[in-house]
């Protein structure tokens, strides 16, 4: 067989993959994050079946020492805490680094806005802090809310918005970022 069709069929069983494991919501790059932004279907099918081979979203190596000292010391799935912020930035330089951002100014690996930066008194480029500083924010929304798909909408969509309107009124994009995230992370969607 000839590579160019080998490369086709690969593809081919990698978006049958995908759509299998319920992960094209995953792939859905209007979801409005830096991170869907900086996407694209053939990097994300490739990440995904990555990480079913790691249990680790692609990217992630440099942080997930932090990634599991933070989410455990928040009582946060480290799975969840993972792909949030493989969701937030795909674990790219160029996110991480400020160098690009969101369309409404989140900045940095877990896309904190300015003002919820200064909340926790971080400085949001900077992964050392921005991790657990998101773990802290995430155990703090579920706390609030008792659900990860409640406490995801809330990390996406403002907790005000999620407890004024509820989880049935959210936006699309919201639906898709809490989905998508318990999907990658093996869990329900209502988790």
């Amino acid at each position: 067989m000839r590579p160019a069709a080998i490369a086709a069929a690969v593809l081919l069983l990698a978006g049958a993959y995908v759509v299998m494991r319920g992960g094209q919501a995953a792939l859905d790059a209007s979801s409005g994050t830096a991170g869907d932004d900086d996407s694209n279907i053939l990097q994300d099918t490739y990440d995904t079946m990555t990480s079913t081979i790691t249990n680790w979203p692609a990217g992630s190596g440099p942080y997930q020492q932090l990634i599991i000292s933070s989410a455990d010391n928040t009582d946060v799935p480290v799975s969840i805490l993972a792909w949030l912020l493989w969701k937030e930035s795909r674990y790219s330089p160029s996110i991480i680094d400020g160098t690009k951002r969101s369309r409404v100014g989140a900045m940095g690996i877990a896309q904190f806005m300015p003002a919820t930066a200064a909340d926790f008194g971080i400085d949001p480029l900077d992964p050392e802090q921005a991790i657990p500083a998101a773990a802290q924010y995430l155990a703090r929304l579920y706390r609030s809310r008792g659900l990860w798909s409640e406490a995801l909408a809330a990390y996406n969509w403002g907790i005000g918005n999620v407890q004024r309107k509820g989880l049935a009124a959210a936006p699309a994009e919201t639906v898709n970022y809490y989905t998508s995230i318990l999907s990658l992370a093996g869990m329900g969607a209502t988790a």
